[in-house]
């Protein structure tokens, strides 16, 4: 899922049947056109570590966000995503607090079972929540939309994102418009365990900062229908980061 990559620099701050049907996504990274059934709350844990290089300054961040995904109906669903920061650079301190706060909600207009194909868009806001002299969040109210399409591909499952946010009242040097696209492989190795592959790029949110282009690697387990467990690591190609690492888990109600 995107946050799931929430990189940050100096300013801070980033399912296994062939047919659509109501349960946990499959990715790791990229947000999955699976979604909770009707009335079902999945409550997922997200955390990250990531490291980078800034005016020849190390430093490194650690996140959480909280996701709840509400399905409105089998084909829609709204969630909600507060989130935690800490960063620490060398030569600058560290803080830790709130983060930014994400409000999003994804429809599914077309299933691979009916379609060949599963397509789905979301629309989404971040509010500033977190602190931004401490640079725990950006301090804007950023809007964005995304399209999502899956298909399975002999035995693997190709989910690809395309999405873009608005930064409302950018500061100088920031961008008005950030946009990322994403493209993840899931291999089941087995019912249970999945192999996840992922390449994603974005546009600078800082006309001083780079691109931002990576590679992942991870897996994912359902113990139980209820249950998902998942990690990754990340290496990125340019300088908007070095390195990071993901971990996750997850429970339906």
């Amino acid at each position: 899922m995107n946050m799931r990559k929430g990189c940050i620099g100096i300013g801070l701050l980033c399912l296994f049947t062939a047919a659509a049907s109501a349960e946990w996504e499959r990715t790791i990274s990229a947000w999955d056109t699976r979604l909770p059934a009707e009335k079902k709350l999945q409550l997922s844990l997200w955390g990250g570590y990531w490291t980078w290089k800034d005016s020849g300054a190390n430093g490194h961040s650690i996140d959480g966000r909280l996701y709840a995904n509400y399905g409105l109906m089998d084909n829609w669903s709204l969630a909600v995503a507060p989130g935690y920061s800490y960063w620490h650079m060398t030569g600058f301190g560290s803080e830790n607090g709130i983060g930014d706060t994400s409000l999003m909600s994804t429809y599914r207009f077309l299933d691979e079972a009916k379609a060949g194909v599963d397509l789905a868009a979301w629309g989404e806001a971040w509010f500033p929540t977190g602190n931004n002299d401490k640079s725990l969040g950006t301090g804007h109210v950023e809007p964005g939309i995304g399209l999502i399409a899956s298909k399975t591909l002999g035995p693997i499952i190709a989910v690809a994102n395309l999405e873009g946010n608005m930064i409302i009242n950018a500061d100088d040097g920031e961008q008005d418009f950030i946009g990322q696209a994403t493209l993840e492989g899931v291999y089941p190795l087995y019912e249970k365990l999945s192999l996840n592959a992922q390449f994603s790029a974005a546009t600078k949110r800082w006309s001083s900062e780079d691109e931002m282009i990576d590679l992942g690697i991870g897996t994912r387990f359902k113990p139980v229908e209820q249950v998902f467990l998942a990690g990754a690591a990340y290496k990125c190609l340019t300088d908007s980061y070095d390195y990071g690492f993901q971990l996750a888990g997850g429970y339906e109600f």
